[in-house]
């Protein structure tokens, strides 16, 4: 049991819990005290799996760094700002800084307006300007025509393979490497060359902890996938040696991330192309998609971006800043 606060005066007239279950929440405990309880009481059944084991992973990189023995009594403006100052040192991403950031903002907030102290602490804070940042932004990187052509003749004249399959098929759909393990017969209409995507599998690269969520990354996820006459043709040999319900499987079980890795590297190394990982045949579906003229709103959609801006940021590369279209609409 968990006794909260939500006055001063429930805070002064309190009295130390008679059961050893319970647990005294105020202003003496360390920001990590909170944290876990925090976790444990509004998290861990608000949200997704995937999302929770995030917040934890950023729980116990915050155990390195002085601000998670302070008492959340004692924290200020200055304490969050001096640790975001240290993750900016540390070589902290953009991204991670905003990820350890919110472990700790978050459950101050919930503090403050529970009133177990009396204000929120990280009104004001900053993050650090773009350019502060040691570790920038990776560019997205996707094979070129001639690439990909060498991947499907090499796979042409390969024995069948599940994982060569994949490949293949995620480049011809974009899924994520999550999503595309986590495809059953199902998801899948040949007669109407469409695809469901709605699941994915948390801790891919775990063959103990692998498990099938049946809900994607995030809402927009959520979608319908056309399939080009090479996406169903690979279907068509997949169903022909089809023994579970999954469509990626190999000997009777579902096809592992580690399977699938192995099996892209070994191509790769064949078909004489630069391995740059999984993630890399989604963002050539997206270059795909690009060249051919479809709009950023569709290829949103078809990635399952959660708005249009994340589609446009991932791939300004390919979309530049508009000048030249600006430059011939005014030339008019």
């Amino acid at each position: 049991m968990i006794i909260f606060y939500t006055d001063a005066e429930h805070l002064d007239n309190y009295r130390s819990p008679q059961t050893e279950g319970e647990k005294k929440m105020d202003d003496n405990m360390t920001v990590m005290e909170f944290i876990e309880v925090w976790l444990e009481t509004f998290k861990k059944n608000s949200v997704k799996t995937a999302s929770f084991e995030r917040l934890v992973t950023s729980k116990k990189s915050l155990a390195n760094y002085e601000i998670a023995e302070k008492k959340i009594g004692d924290i200020n403006f200055f304490d969050i700002q001096r640790y975001v100052n240290q993750l900016v040192e540390d070589g902290y991403s953009l991204s991670n800084i905003k990820k350890q950031l919110r472990i700790v903002t978050s459950p101050l907030k919930l503090a403050a307006a529970m009133k177990i102290i009396r204000a929120d602490p990280s009104i004001g804070v900053k993050l650090p300007n773009e350019t502060k940042v040691k570790k920038p932004t990776k560019e997205v990187v996707a094979y070129t025509n001639d690439e990909q052509e060498r991947l499907f003749k090499r796979v042409a004249v390969s024995p069948m393979n599940a994982g060569y399959m994949g490949i293949l098929f995620m480049i011809e759909t974009g899924l994520r490497s999550g999503e595309l393990l986590a495809l059953k017969w199902k998801d899948v209409e040949l007669d109407r060359s469409r695809l469901h995507v709605h699941a994915t599998i948390l801790n891919p690269m775990s063959n103990v902890k692998a498990v099938y969520q049946d809900s994607p990354k995030t809402k927009c996820s959520n979608r319908i996938v056309p399939l080009t006459p090479k996406a169903k043709a690979i279907l068509k040999r997949l169903i022909e040696d089809r023994q579970t319900e999954w469509v990626f499987e190999d000997k009777g079980k579902r096809y592992s991330y580690k399977q699938l890795m192995y099996q892209t590297k070994k191509l790769c190394r064949e078909a004489g192309v630069t391995y740059y990982g999984e993630h890399v045949f989604r963002h050539t579906f997206a270059t795909n998609c690009y060249y051919k003229g479809i709009d950023v709103k569709i290829l949103s959609r078809l990635m399952g971006h959660s708005s249009v801006s994340v589609t446009y940021n991932t791939y300004i590369n390919l979309y530049g800043d508009g000048f030249d279209e600006m430059y011939a609409a005014l030339c008019l």
